[in-house]
């Protein structure tokens, strides 16, 4: 399920660092990637699906770190 940016930042804000490394072992289109790529931390994920993968990697590819969340 995709959940939205901002309740992914308040979970990956209360419990990680700046630097930190954030696991999503159910990568989807990437929320948690590019979440994790704004705010600063590493990031793994995983994903099965061909389609799934393309959408993740150019969600991901096309944010900043630091950039501004979609709230």
């Amino acid at each position: 399920a995709q959940f939205p940016e901002r309740l992914i930042k308040k979970i990956i804000g209360c419990s990680t660092n700046e630097n930190d490394v954030v696991l999503d072992p159910f990568m989807g289109s990437g929320t948690t990637g590019a979440v994790a790529k704004k705010m600063n931390r590493k990031y793994i994920g995983y994903e099965i699906i061909p389609e799934y993968i393309k959408m993740a990697n150019d969600r991901i590819n096309n944010c900043k770190e630091g950039e501004l969340l979609n709230e």
